[in-house]
């Protein structure tokens, strides 16, 4: 639940991105960007965290949100595949290659025995190749080349509020009052940013707006 708050803050790093690079933002999208990131350094600092949060946990999941946010911005000004198979298939590979690395390097396959995995966890990857990746990501991409921004982008704000009932109710995760007060900013900071974007890439062009770049990706 904490996780998903924190990767929520994608699509706010997208605009900061297009401002540092010379895009125009309008001040209200300024100023939602500017209190999604109070919200996400409201779970970020020291406070009534869940036990076993540590901070570097917590910066390292801001960075991971930034580093998405990064190559989803620069894919738009690339040129990317078509297929969104193909896409998915070569975002996963180069993804792969790199926990393998990292991975190595952490001597993590040293102790690996193939015959301690259970069978909860071998159907819960198999659930996230079949459904996250091979399905949900594919889809994902696909409506990214099909749909309109500002419908697909709304997933930001959904995901991190069934995130935490689902942690809370599957996994008995605790939901404090710091991550209640950081999930309303940033679910609202996202929502009011999406908005404002939508509005503004689909304003008419006759009326002298420039519709602003989409932004694609913001995942997580």
């Amino acid at each position: 639940g904490l996780a998903s708050l924190i990767i929520a803050s994608v699509p706010l790093w997208v605009v900061l991105f297009r401002t540092v690079t010379g895009d125009r933002v309008s001040v209200g999208t300024l100023a939602s960007v500017g209190a999604g990131f109070a919200g996400v350094a409201i779970l970020v600092l020291p406070g009534d965290r869940p036990e076993g949060v540590t901070i570097g946990g917590l910066l390292l999941l801001v960075l991971a949100s930034a580093s998405w946010a990064f190559g989803s911005f620069t894919s738009t000004k690339l040129e990317m595949p078509k297929d969104p198979f193909v896409s998915t298939a070569l975002q996963s590979l180069a993804g792969g290659i790199f926990l393998l690395i990292g991975g190595a390097i952490r001597g993590e396959f040293s102790g690996l025995d193939v015959g301690e995995f259970s069978t909860a966890s071998m159907l819960a990857w198999g659930y996230l190749v079949v459904f996250g990746s091979l399905a949900a990501f594919t889809a994902y991409v696909w409506l990214l080349q099909h749909a309109p921004i500002s419908k697909v982008a709304t997933y930001a704000y959904v995901n991190p509020v069934i995130a935490l009932v689902l942690g809370w109710l599957i996994l008995s995760e605790e939901i404090t009052i710091t991550m209640l007060v950081g999930a309303v900013v940033i679910v609202a900071s996202v929502a009011g940013t999406v908005r404002r974007e939508s509005r503004k890439q689909s304003a008419p062009a006759d009326e002298g707006v420039e519709p602003a770049p989409a932004m694609a990706g913001a995942d997580p």
